[in-house]
This record gives C-alpha cells, sequence and structure tokens, in this order.
C-alpha cells in the first residue's frame, strides 16, 4: 500500500501544479504544460484518500517502515493506552498543531473507532499533508489484529 500512497501523492502533485520526486531534483528542460484536467481536485482527492487497515498498519510497523501515528483521541482515552510510538495530538488541537507533522513522510491517524480519525486526515489534507490516512476501525481494529497498546510516552 506505500507504493499506492506515493503514487497518489504523485499524481496530486502533478494535478496542482506539483512535480513528481524525480522531476524535481532533474535539470530543468523544456517540456510542454500538461493537459488541463476538467476537474483535477477529486481525481487527485480519491488517490489520495486510501485508508489504512490495522492488518497493514502492524505489518509495516514491524517491519520498520517509518510511518507517524497520531492518536487524536482525547486525555482520558490515551490513559488506557497507546499504539506504540503513536504521537498524541487530540483532534480538537489539530487545526494549530498540524505543523508538527510537516516533515512526515506517511501519516496515519487514529481513534477509538475510525470517524474521528477520518477527521484528523481531512484536517491534514487540507493543510497540504496529502500523506495522511487513517486507520479503518480504529484502536478497536488494532487490538483485534493483535497489536500491542503500551502507555503514551513509551
Amino acid at each position: 500500500m506505500g507504493l499506492v500512497r506515493r503514487f497518489a501523492g504523485r499524481v496530486f502533485r502533478r494535478f496542482t501544479g506539483g512535480l513528481p520526486d524525480e522531476v524535481a531534483t532533474a535539470p530543468e528542460s523544456p517540456r510542454p504544460a500538461p493537459p488541463a484536467a476538467p476537474n483535477p481536485g477529486p481525481v487527485a482527492t480519491n488517490l489520495a484518500t486510501i485508508d489504512c487497515g490495522a492488518q497493514e498498519l502492524r505489518e509495516r510497523l514491524g517491519a520498520g517502515e517509518h510511518i507517524v501515528v497520531v492518536d487524536v483521541r482525547t486525555d482520558g482515552e490515551v490513559a488506557g493506552g497507546v499504539i506504540p510510538g503513536a504521537r498524541h495530538i487530540p483532534l480538537h488541537q489539530l487545526d494549530t498543531r498540524w505543523e508538527e507533522l510537516r516533515d512526515a513522510d506517511e501519516i496515519v491517524c487514529y481513534c477509538a473507532a475510525g470517524m474521528r480519525s477520518l477527521k484528523a486526515a481531512r484536517i491534514l489534507r487540507s493543510n497540504g499533508l496529502i500523506n495522511a490516512t487513517s486507520l479503518e476501525g480504529g484502536i478497536g481494529a488494532w487490538r483485534s489484529v493483535g497489536g500491542d497498546i503500551v502507555a503514551l510516552g513509551n
């Protein structure tokens, strides 16, 4: 799925005027402008809105992939434990703290069941972080696939 997300990011950058990573580092050469798409926003957004499944996240983290996991639940909810390595940014603070995630290659937000994390991913994308996704089913799904839970900060 990482390849799909990278592809979606490239498509998004192409439709929004950015250049794919390979082209951005290549020497400047004249080339014709790409044809204008009638409505590029929804195409790029649809490709970039791929949810992340709990098993996929567990396998990718287990393989050592660098994914920033963000817990958007309340302080009271995280007292019961978080996904190992997760950063806690409550949803109500995300509008003012989203820049803390600016340098992340990939972001997976989660909450209790997946609704708030979907909103969180949309907030991040609206601020230009198109690499943000939502963990389908939230921490409940994470637990159901045998994912570990630790105290915040561990």
